[in-house]
């Protein structure tokens, strides 16, 4: 995200503390920087969802959502087929947070009461018992801020820090794009025009981690979201510059302490 131009989008409908969107994706489609007057909860039930804004990289695997805060800049990328269900929610609604974006994770209940605001039957007039009528927002508007209140209490920091120095930003934006790329820290650093020891400095202090480790942790986030979807393991090790399965494997084993296939069979039950 090179100073992209933002598209801002206008203010929801006032009145009504979250508004719910359904929207579907096909794979590869690509939402460019832009920016929201509400907090946003970016949910798919199906597919991989990778978030960008200026300070990290987040891998919705299933399970997972992700709670965009107001006027923070984000972009979306798809992987695989994405049903996405979006709520976009007044910022005073929710706790604060001292925290740009939170992934969260999103138990049974959260699904059923995200899902429920996409059901038009729970609109129908059955009435209360008082006379009046519930509506889905008023049945699940105050339940879905609770659990979101409670999700972001315990939600851990699972983003993939992104640094802002613009030499390493141009590194790590071309390893996002092609994360097979096996170039060593000097490559970088003559292509960016900087000596490796400041490369290797930068990295350590604006991510917390060397380059061989950022670059392995974002590897594992993009073999993540491509065992979710179904991508045969041969072509997952090849697009991640892995000399073969095994190798593969032995690092994800490593990381994870489980194989790809345990994962993947993980995943399928959580769906």
């Amino acid at each position: 995200m090179s100073q992209p131009k933002l598209q801002t989008f206008g203010a929801l409908p006032v009145g009504r503390k979250v508004i719910a969107q359904s929207i579907d994706y096909d794979d590869g489609t690509h939402e460019i920087a832009h920016v929201h007057h509400r907090s946003q909860l970016v949910y798919a039930t199906t597919g991989i969802v990778r978030a960008v804004t200026p300070l990290g990289l987040w891998m919705l695997t299933p399970g997972h959502a992700l709670l965009i805060g107001s006027q923070v800049e984000h972009e979306l990328h798809m992987v695989g087929k994405v049903s996405m269900r979006t709520l976009y929610i007044e910022p005073e609604a929710l706790p604060a947070s001292g925290a740009e974006c939170q992934m969260l994770t999103v138990d049974a209940l959260l699904r059923a009461s995200v899902l429920g605001m996409f059901d038009p039957a729970l609109d129908e007039d059955v009435g209360n018992g008082s006379g009046a009528t519930d509506t889905r927002e008023t049945l699940l508007v105050p339940l879905i801020l609770r659990l979101l209140a409670l999700a972001c209490a315990r939600a851990p920091d699972k983003r993939l820090p992104l640094p802002a120095n613009p030499r390493l930003r141009r590194i790590c934006e071309r390893l996002i794009a092609q994360p097979a790329t096996n170039d060593t820290l000097d490559d970088w650093a003559d292509e960016v025009g900087a000596s490796a020891r400041t490369v290797a400095r930068l990295f350590r202090q604006e991510t917390g981690m060397t380059f061989g480790q950022w670059r392995e942790q974002l590897r594992l986030a993009e073999a993540m979201s491509k065992l979710a979807v179904g991508h045969p393991l041969a072509r997952i090790a090849q697009d991640l510059g892995y000399a073969d399965v095994r190798t593969f494997s032995s690092m994800f084993r490593r990381a994870f302490g489980s194989t790809p296939q345990q994962f993947r069979q993980h995943v399928g039950e959580a769906d």
